[in-house]
């Protein structure tokens, strides 16, 4: 599969990433685009893009079904996450000067969950429970260190499909009072964080605490039985099909100028130009500028560039399910959503984003006023055209820092189908918002054991 990689001189990296990407991605063919990732990885990422660069490839693998190859580049990208986790002063430099493209990336906070969560799922559709269970311990480090930063800030510090599907892992090998515990823990997360608690994760929730004698839990959680015909109702121990589907295309971060006046006296004044919607403002307090031939009063105008969430329109609302010798049909429950995450990592990063942003302009716009000031000659002609040229490259350096992993699924959801030991077959339907079916596919010949958990993974992208 070619990609195009047109690089527009004006255009971030991450810019022409999405471009290459986003019309590769609904071929579906995952390993070609993969292998087109792997060939043009400088001009698609850049030193400052390796997170990003092994967090596609593990996302490309990991729909793809290569879960060992999967699991390799997502060791990689958490290896250089945490050898970034000490700041490079250079690169901070540089990123004043210029904009925060030049840092390298480190991964927004629900990223880092993802990766280790699509890392735990390789090992679970790999029948490797043991597995899945080192990268619960290891996002719970992250948990810890996040809750100790930000928690009293609501800052996300947790992640409810996590510890749900921990609890799952947990269950499966063995270790009921561990799996109670992430499930508590699940349904804690769902009330902080940005995703709300499913109905079908609270009633299982409730059954299981209440019959591992953790009414506290209960209690101190406030939650109570759901009933309803997509009720959750495996028992502890219990044999499972348990089927974790990937719908739609996932949130991709664009560029918003917003333009304002940057005014003798120390304030600046930025608003959005939408083409449609409610304008944004902001004023905020700035250094003043030097005095140059305006006088007091002079006013400058300037522009900075902010990151700004676009969510795509997805086909695919949800799944149903049904095994081969039942008639009941069994709907998806989503988990986990994207776009609400994302959001919620943009809210929590843009004082700082914004802070660094306004510093860069403030500090580009001192330089060119004195730069302006200093070659000031008796040729108007000469003037203007100096001037110009200085605010083109003033301009120029101020661009938005729209990297994420936009690969990621629009939502995640599950479905969980109770069987006795024996030989299964499931079949799996995707339905639009009207309720049509657009695509099926059947996995047959599934052995189950006693007391296994068999997980199976399936993905529409429309």
């Amino acid at each position: 599969m070619a990609i195009c990689l047109m690089l527009a001189s004006c255009a971030t990296k991450a810019q022409v990433r999405h471009k290459a990407m986003d019309s590769a991605f609904d071929g579906g063919d995952f390993i070609a685009m993969a292998d087109s990732l792997k060939r043009n990885s400088k001009k698609l990422y850049g030193e400052n893009g390796a997170f990003l660069f092994h967090m596609d490839l593990g996302v490309l693998y990991h729909y793809s079904g290569q879960y060992s190859e999967s699991g390799k580049h997502f060791q990689q990208a958490a290896e250089i996450y945490h050898d970034l986790f000490t700041r490079s002063v250079s690169n901070e430099a540089a990123a004043l000067l210029t904009n925060d493209n030049a840092r390298p990336y480190r991964s927004k906070p629900y990223e880092l969950t993802t990766l280790h969560q699509f890392a735990a799922l390789n090992f679970m559709a790999a029948g490797d429970f043991d597995g899945a269970l080192v990268e619960s311990r290891k996002a719970q480090l992250l948990f810890n260190e996040w809750e100790r930063l930000g928690a009293k800030d609501g800052k996300y510090h947790t992640d409810g499909m996590f510890h749900l599907m921990s609890s799952l892992a947990y269950e499966r090998t063995d270790e009921p009072d561990n799996s109670l515990i992430s499930l508590y823990k699940s349904v804690d997360a769902y009330k902080k964080g940005p995703v709300a608690l499913p109905p079908e994760v609270e009633g299982f929730a409730y059954d299981r605490l209440m019959a591992g004698d953790r009414e506290n839990d209960v209690t101190a959680l406030g939650i109570s039985s759901k009933g309803g015909a997509n009720k959750w109702d495996a028992q502890q121990g219990q044999a499972e099909i348990v089927v974790v589907a990937y719908a739609g295309r996932g949130p991709n971060l664009v560029e918003e100028n917003w333009y304002g006046t940057y005014i003798q006296g120390g304030r600046l004044q930025i608003h959005t130009r939408p083409k449609e919607g409610v304008r944004l403002t902001l004023e905020i307090p700035a250094p003043p500028l030097p005095a140059g031939k305006g006088g007091p009063g002079q006013k400058v105008d300037v522009k900075i560039s902010l990151p700004k969430l676009r969510n795509d329109v997805s086909r695919t609302s949800h799944f149903t399910g049904y095994l081969e010798d039942s008639d009941d049909t069994v709907e998806s429950v989503v988990v986990n959503d994207f776009e609400k995450q994302a959001k919620k990592a943009l809210d929590d990063a843009w004082g700082d984003i914004v802070a660094r942003t306004v510093v860069r302009m403030i500090v580009r716009t001192l330089a060119a006023n004195e730069t302006k000031n200093r070659t000031q000659t008796s040729s108007p002609l000469l003037n203007v055209l100096t001037s110009v040229a200085t605010d083109i490259a003033t301009d120029q350096m101020e661009r938005a820092d729209t990297r994420m992993c936009f690969l990621l699924p629009q939502r995640i959801h599950v479905m969980r189908f109770p069987v006795e030991p024996g030989t299964h077959s499931v079949t799996l339907n995707a339905h639009d918002r009207s309720g049509r079916i657009m695509e099926h596919k059947t996995f047959d010949n599934i052995e189950v054991k006693r007391g296994e958990k068999k997980v199976l993974l399936h993905h529409s992208f429309r």
